[in-house]
């Protein structure tokens, strides 16, 4: 409940000072500056509770999957979609391939991606480095693999997918083991 307080006073905060900074004309509206300083504070405020809340939500490990356990079965559930991928690209088409790569770019490996600071500081460096490492060249050697279709050179970019395959097989393993490490039931 307190993310979403924090992001109405961020939202709030904004407008305010966007508000006060429009009454900067020729001549200066009277309320110009109260307003574009009550914004500049809301957004501050507002950014500032949004991160406690990010931070406090993350120490808790709440229901969010912020977890070695979450992230190893985040990666195991991309790795099973990448080796289908590469299984199955023999009678793939251009643009299916495409398709098929848009879906785990722009879902699992975009929501995975967009959590990496969190990731970092829950695994710390050294466990983060050696997961991240072939999670990441795996997402790029998908873009690649994409970009090469889309330049219709169909099977240059099919010969990128076993690559691509064993990063993300060997970042699943290593999160698992991780996971294992840490959060044996």
């Amino acid at each position: 409940m307190s993310g979403i307080l924090a992001r109405l006073i961020l939202v709030c905060g904004f407008c305010l000072g966007a508000v006060g900074a429009a009454g900067f004309s020729e001549p200066v509206e009277p309320l110009a500056w109260p307003l574009f300083l009550a914004g500049i504070a809301g957004t501050a405020a507002g950014g500032l509770l949004l991160r406690s809340a990010i931070r406090r939500g993350s120490a808790e490990g709440g229901g969010d999957g912020l977890s070695r356990r979450g992230l190893a079965e985040a990666l195991a559930g991309i790795a099973a979609d990448v080796v289908r991928l590469d299984e199955e690209k023999g009678p793939l088409d251009r643009r299916v391939l495409c398709e098929r790569i848009d879906a785990i770019l722009s879902g699992p490996c975009f929501e995975l991606g967009g959590r990496s600071e969190e990731y970092a500081r829950e695994l710390g460096p050294g466990a983060f480095a050696r997961i991240w490492e072939g999670f990441a060249v795996c997402e790029r050697l998908l873009a690649r693999t994409w970009s090469i279709a889309t330049d219709d050179h169909l099977e240059e970019a099919l010969a990128e997918l076993p690559r691509a395959r064993a990063q993300i097989l060997l970042a699943a393993e290593e999160a698992a083991r991780e996971a294992g490490r840490v959060e044996s039931p």
